[in-house]
């Protein structure tokens, strides 16, 4: 074969064999890199986002985790008001010592059968105390006013001539009402 053409050869075959290469090259290599870098590239722009978010998120936990606390001191507060028991022993002392403080006399206190509202129980206890008029009417406010929610039903006023206590003039009978929380 004459140089020239045996060259044609050499050159045909080392651009078929060049072009092999190329063409090898970037199917098997670029092309599946090239798919796996922009598949990785959907991945870490989701994940950005999934973080922006999740950073998001988390600047707002100091904000509910605040208003959380809050939501739990009023909670405390309204039990105290509308407990979620009876509690007899605390509602006891809790009348007597206004009773005792304003300096009425006792003389009697029954308790009642309950009756279901809805979202709350009444616990109606039947109460007969004397005092002056405006003695009794403070007695109301301070229980009125005081931490846990009473009511009072049915005030059945009578003068009475105490020979014992001259500032024991009315004698007062009521329905005293205590709240309970129901469950």
């Amino acid at each position: 074969m004459p140089l020239k053409n045996r060259n044609i050869t050499l050159l045909l075959c080392s651009l078929a064999l060049i072009g092999a290469s190329v063409w090898g090259y970037w199917k098997f290599v670029f092309q599946p890199l090239q798919n796996s870098i922009s598949f990785e590239k959907r991945n870490v722009a989701e994940l950005n986002s999934k973080l922006s978010l999740a950073r998001a998120r988390a600047g707002q936990l100091n904000k509910i985790q605040t208003e959380m606390q809050s939501l739990q001191v009023d909670v405390a507060e309204l039990e105290r008001q509308l407990p979620k028991s009876v509690e007899l022993p605390s509602l006891i002392r809790v009348f007597t010592h206004r009773v005792e403080s304003y300096g009425l006399t006792l003389a009697s206190f029954a308790p009642q059968k309950s009756a279901p509202k809805g979202l709350y129980d009444e616990v109606p206890y039947q109460v007969s105390l004397s005092a002056s008029f405006h003695t009794i009417g403070n007695f109301f406010t301070a229980m009125g006013k005081g931490e846990r929610l009473f009511a009072a039903r049915n005030l059945a006023l009578q003068g009475t001539n105490s020979k014992t206590d001259a500032s024991k003039t009315v004698t007062a009978t009521f329905t005293l009402i205590a709240f309970k929380y129901h469950e």
